[in-house]
């Protein structure tokens, strides 16, 4: 599945925005956030207190996915599964501005990805 890192923010009751070139349009509310692109990918977000239920499509491999993750405190552990039957497991840890995730798959691959608010993903 490679890295795939989602962020999500709450947006106002029945929000819609769209960002220039090739990004996610998503329109929701403060706990329901649905987004697609152009390309044909899109994913749902559904936040339940602690929990947070994700599900998606990704057009260029053709899969489906589904991630759960739960949130205590500054950490978030999560868990999620492809429809190639491909499993994987992480945390993100939020510290500042900072969120630093690690996640490991089925397939043995294992990435870390430090994400900060004013200069973005590595």
């Amino acid at each position: 599945m490679g890295s795939v890192l989602l962020l999500a923010c709450a947006l106002p009751a029945q929000a819609a925005f769209t960002l220039p070139g090739d990004a996610m349009r998503c329109t929701g509310s403060a706990t329901l956030v649905n987004c697609s692109d152009r390309f044909g990918n899109h994913y749902g977000i559904v936040q339940q207190g602690s929990d947070t239920l994700m599900r998606g499509f990704d057009a260029i491999s053709g899969q489906r996915w589904a991630q759960t993750s739960t949130t205590y405190g500054r950490l978030q552990l999560f868990t999620g599964i492809s429809s190639n039957g491909e499993l994987w497991i992480g945390t993100s840890r939020r510290i500042g501005w900072n969120v630093v995730s690690r996640f490991s798959s089925s397939k043995g691959e294992r990435d870390r990805v430090n994400c900060n608010r004013m200069i973005g993903c590595q």
